[in-house]
């Protein structure tokens, strides 16, 4: 195994929206892409790389399980020098409800509820989003040098979640990354499971759902929900997450951190490694 560490800096047009799975009526967004999203991030400027098909492909389904199943971590985390803060918001949308109730009276042809659908709004804001993998069992399965692709990669990237996630990406880094199992510094967030924070005050934990490949082939109907540790400014809420100041401090517990640039806080902690 050969990891191998990608890392993009990129700037919001507008925002995002990735929602919790497995909600009807109520659609919340998470605060920060979810590993899943940086995944799609990449896989979709590796299948154009590499004339893949948008799904359709023999073993992996699709080009994001085939990179799902040899990615180690991924993580995203905010710019301490971002401008704009990220803010949580429910736009409320009506949504036309009659094909999915019964027995409607014939003076009511329609029917309209009322949705609040969410979406994450940061116009400029700047994210980190960095992805490890291990680039020979990758090569291997994709007949392709990952490591030749890999500077493409960094910057081919477009969208997070939805299609009109549009980012652009202003820079971006790829190396064979330092694996520490000691104290770290890092802007990405990481998995509370497999690290501990120096300073609480440093972090936000947000709720998110752990990286799983199965869920990009529908083997996983719920994907499985983790808290993470966020780095960002005290004065964070629930809905509204502004830039760390500086990297936060963190302790592994039973886990690697893979960093490509320590001083700028690009580690990921990982377990099984």
């Amino acid at each position: 195994m050969k990891p191998l560490m990608i890392v993009s800096k990129a700037e919001l047009a507008w925002g995002f929206s990735v929602r919790y799975a497995g909600l009807s009526a109520a659609q919340p967004s998470l605060p920060l892409p979810p590993p899943t999203s940086i995944i799609g991030f990449y896989a979709e400027p590796l299948a154009r790389l590499l004339g893949l098909p948008e799904y359709g492909l023999a073993k992996h389904c699709s080009p994001a399980g085939l990179l799902a199943k040899h990615t180690l971590a991924a993580a995203a985390g905010l710019d301490p020098e971002s401008p704009v803060a990220l803010s949580l918001h429910g736009d409320v949308t009506r949504v036309l409800s009659l094909p999915y109730q019964r027995k409607r009276k014939e003076w009511e042809p329609y029917a309209w509820s009322v949705q609040a659908l969410g979406a994450v709004y940061g116009p400029g804001a700047r994210l980190y989003l960095s992805i490890v993998v291990d680039a020979e069992g990758l090569a291997e399965e994709a007949d392709a040098s990952i490591e030749e692709l890999a500077e493409q990669i960094a910057r081919a990237g477009w969208r997070l979640g939805s299609k009109e996630g549009l980012v652009s990406v202003l820079d971006s880094w790829v190396g064979e990354p330092e694996a520490l199992r000691k104290e770290f510094s890092s802007i990405l967030y990481q998995e509370r499971g497999l690290v501990r924070p120096i300073s609480i005050e440093a972090v936000k934990p947000i709720i998110m759902w752990r990286l799983e490949p199965r869920i990009f082939c529908g083997e996983m109907l719920q994907p499985s929900y983790e808290d993470y540790f966020v780095p960002s400014s005290p004065l964070s809420t629930r809905v509204l997450l502004f830039p760390p100041s500086e990297p936060a401090v963190f302790e592994p517990q039973d886990s690697v951190a893979y960093c490509l640039d320590t001083d700028k806080g690009l580690c990921i902690a990982t377990r099984g490694a």
